[in-house]
């Protein structure tokens, strides 16, 4: 069994290829079955969350046992964890069974959100999008504006309660070399220009998620919820277009989605219909076919 380290994802993977890798597994017949999450019972009510979200190759419908994977992902939630869950990937051969890789799974997820997200903005935001405002702080902000850098061609990222490393961190990603980086406070002014906007998490400093109640973004703007913790307004959601990666386990589940990235990829449903529409993307609980998709990407190349 290989062990294949966040060094060596980085090494091999690129935002175009992890993006048409997500796109092509929502338009699979890959099977990712719904596990609930597991409550691990602890002492002093510090409680811990276990999900296990497996998928595998549908070997009945291409009659093939010799091709093709089982997969899953474990991730563990702790109370005292100051950074994002712990998480595994391991992969299994299709024929026999044996564990064929052990993957970092925090490097692995890292790529997958920021790809899911990109992913979403093709379909979501305007072909001409060049201006993005970024609220609150998030460690995969790099990775995820990287991704959308590689979807759309940015100009300029305004960033609001971001981190100086974090916006670092961006600086220094080379598919952003081009793009105009800069801070604002006036979130509310800022976003009368944006063409995108991504709720990524809390503020930096105050570690408190800013109140959006003042979001209303000009037509045509797309918004992406990074963190699906943040507060979006009532009269927001019920205006937008709402879409998510996976309906049959949605963020939230009261709001009505217009689709999902199965029926976008598929070419079932539309996304954007007109170019003045406001779109919202708020992604699924259910990441199970993405990781598995991803990780097989990751072990065929590394």
């Amino acid at each position: 069994m290989r062990i294949i380290s966040s060094d060596e994802i980085d090494a091999c993977l690129e935002d175009r290829d992890v993006i048409e890798t997500l796109r092509r597994a929502f338009r699979s017949n890959t099977i990712a079955p719904t596990i609930p999450e597991q409550q691990v019972e602890r002492l002093d009510e510090t409680a811990g969350r276990l999900n296990v979200q497996p998928a595998w190759t549908n070997f009945a419908a291409q009659r093939d046992v010799t091709r093709g994977y089982v997969g899953c992902s474990l991730s563990l939630e702790l109370p005292e964890q100051k950074t994002s869950s712990s998480s595994l990937y391991i992969l299994f051969s299709g024929t026999g069974a044996q564990p064929i890789a052990l993957i970092d799974g925090m490097r692995l997820s890292a790529w997958r959100t920021a790809a899911l997200h990109a992913l979403a903005a093709s379909y979501l935001s305007r072909e001409d999008t060049a201006r993005l405002l970024v609220i609150g702080d998030n460690p995969l902000l790099p990775r995820v504006l990287s991704a959308f850098a590689t979807t759309r061609n940015l100009t300029s990222i305004l960033f609001a309660g971001t981190s100086a490393e974090t916006r670092r961190k961006a600086a220094n990603q080379p598919s952003l070399a081009k793009v105009s980086l800069g801070e604002t406070t006036e979130i509310h002014a800022a976003q009368e220009g944006a063409d995108m906007i991504c709720i990524a998490g809390p503020d930096s400093e105050s570690g408190t998620y800013h109140a959006l109640t003042y979001l209303d973004p000009p037509v045509g703007c797309h918004v992406d919820v990074l963190d699906t913790r943040a507060t979006v307004p009532s009269a927001f959601l019920e205006e937008a277009r709402l879409f998510s990666s996976d309906k049959s386990a949605p963020a939230n589940a009261d709001l009505e989605c217009a689709a999902d990235l199965f029926e976008l990829a598929q070419g079932s449903k539309a996304g954007r219909r007109y170019y003045g529409q406001r779109t919202l993307f708020l992604p699924s609980t259910k990441t199970g076919l993405e990781d598995y998709a991803l990780a097989a990407h990751v072990f065929l190349r590394s």
